[in-house]
């Protein structure tokens, strides 16, 4: 206890307690969560939904768990690894709903085969024409077998310009209900504040807590 009380005092302690309480803010769970921002436009529309949705850009965000271990141990098979997806199609709001997601990675030896990743979603959002949005689906492909190395899930954004095709797709209920449509930007959206906060507290326990180690060593000389 007297030990306890002289680095209480000589600050030693609180930079751990201030370390902990950082800690239950960002936890391991949130370290292993990334979200991607995307936009490009519309290419394509089919069924009862054209003229209505027609033509004009898109955006969103995705959120996976990169921690996330294969489905199907060996393969790059992650079912229920997404936790979140809003999709901005010419003013028409869409978002994650619960149901069938997952991400699908594919490698293949260079030359001998198509590198892909897959990411789809079941969406919720209101009706157009009669018919109410079902599933989103994200796909990037690249027949050369250059754009990955592994089937871990990406932790960064790979570059568009790794594909040769890229495509995003909004089914609605019914048959040949669709809006198909490419990428033009993929970006890893900013940590959240939580995680740079947890960050600066590690900076400054190292700090702080090397100034009361020696104010320590002083007090006992």
């Amino acid at each position: 206890m007297p030990i306890l009380k002289r680095l209480f005092g000589k600050g030693v302690a609180r930079p751990a307690i201030v370390l902990s309480a950082l800690l239950l803010v960002a936890g391991p769970s949130e370290a292993s969560l990334v979200t991607f921002s995307f936009s490009g436009s519309i290419g394509e529309v089919g069924g009862v939904l054209f003229p209505t949705m027609g033509s004009g850009p898109m955006s969103g965000s995705i959120t996976f768990n990169t921690s996330a271990t294969p489905t199907v141990p060996g393969t790059g098979i992650y079912l229920n690894s997404i936790s979140g997806l809003n999709l901005n199609i010419s003013g028409r709001m869409f978002s994650y709903a619960s149901g069938a997601n997952g991400m699908l990675m594919l490698n293949s030896p260079p030359l001998g085969g198509v590198d892909s990743l897959t990411a789809f979603s079941t969406v919720a959002g209101g009706a157009i024409n009669g018919v109410l949005p079902s599933s989103f689906q994200l796909s990037l492909s690249d027949p050369s077998g250059n754009a990955f190395g592994n089937v871990n899930l990406p932790t960064a954004p790979p570059s568009l310009s790794s594909f040769a095709r890229n495509q995003w797709r909004l089914d609605f209920g019914g048959t040949g209900n669709y809006v198909i449509g490419s990428l033009a930007h993929l970006t890893a959206v900013p940590l959240p504040a939580a995680v740079l906060l947890f960050g600066a507290g590690l900076i400054s326990l190292v700090g702080l807590g090397a100034g009361g180690l020696r104010n320590l060593r002083g007090s006992r000389a």
